[in-house]
């Protein structure tokens, strides 16, 4: 039987109480651990690597979003469990399973659980079939090319036209050499699409192709200049990861403002 283990972050003790209590009777659950921040909870992802996290947003010092956004790939199922509904397009940027308001039933939280739960065991099945393709020698299924259907016409975009993605509410916009495409699709799915060697996001609503960034500027933090002349911003959570692919493409460091470095 499969387990998992599971996380819960919240910074009022008795919400964080509500949602343990219940998620601990479920006996797939073997590992349950609490967070009362961001921070401590950062910590105990990294040291524990739980499968699934129960995320509180507004909390002190690192929020629930903030948290989410900064997560590696492959990291733990995210469920948002708050009292505010305004935040749940933010938390679907950032690949969430599920948002949860509170006050919550314990039917309305199982359910979330279930969801997760199903969530991680399709992550596993897949990483074991990524497994045995690269035991046989098989490349990654990254997409090269989007067939769009424009009335009577299907427009063809290849990979390396596309500049820069977009998370438009539930869809996304497609920025790309041949003009701008709106596709029903949430920006972790068309993410988990692309090739990690030649795109990246650069925070929650925005994914990148590298080649396509023509200056880098360090304006209160850094910024991409593309070029088709968007400037996207990127989140300090994910300036790291942005930096090491830029470095490994052999672009040159931020300039600080008004010295912007033109990329070759």
């Amino acid at each position: 039987m499969t387990k998992f283990r599971v996380l819960v972050v919240d910074d009022e003790p008795l919400a964080r109480a509500a949602v343990a209590g219940i998620v601990k009777a479920d006996p797939d659950v073997d590992a349950l651990a609490e967070c009362g921040d961001g921070l401590a909870a950062r910590e105990a992802i990294e040291r524990d690597r739980p499968d699934i996290v129960f995320l509180d947003i507004e909390m002190p010092g690192l929020d629930g979003l903030r948290l989410a956004d900064g997560l590696p790939p492959g990291g733990p199922v995210v469920v948002f469990t708050t009292a505010y509904s305004q935040y749940a397009a933010q938390a679907f940027d950032v690949a969430a399973t599920d948002y949860v308001l509170k006050p919550f039933s314990r039917e309305r939280l199982l359910a979330s659980l279930a969801r997760a739960k199903r969530r991680v065991r399709e992550r596993r099945l897949g990483q074991l079939a990524s497994e045995i393709a690269d035991g046989a020698g098989e490349a990654p299924d990254y997409l090269t090319r989007l067939s769009l259907k424009l009335g009577d016409r299907t427009l063809v975009v290849s990979e390396d036209d596309v500049i820069w993605v977009e998370a438009q509410d539930y869809c996304v916009m497609v920025h790309s050499t041949r003009g701008r495409h709106l596709l029903r699709a949430s920006l972790a799915s068309f993410e988990a699409r692309l090739d990690p060697a030649r795109f990246v996001r650069a925070h929650r609503a925005a994914v990148v192709n590298v080649a396509h960034v023509r200056e880098l500027v360090d304006r209160d933090g850094l910024l991409l200049v593309l070029s088709d002349g968007s400037e996207v911003g990127v989140s300090r959570a994910r300036r790291p990861q942005v930096e090491a692919l830029l470095s490994s493409r052999r672009f040159g460091s931020a300039r600080p403002r008004n010295e912007p470095t033109a990329l070759r």
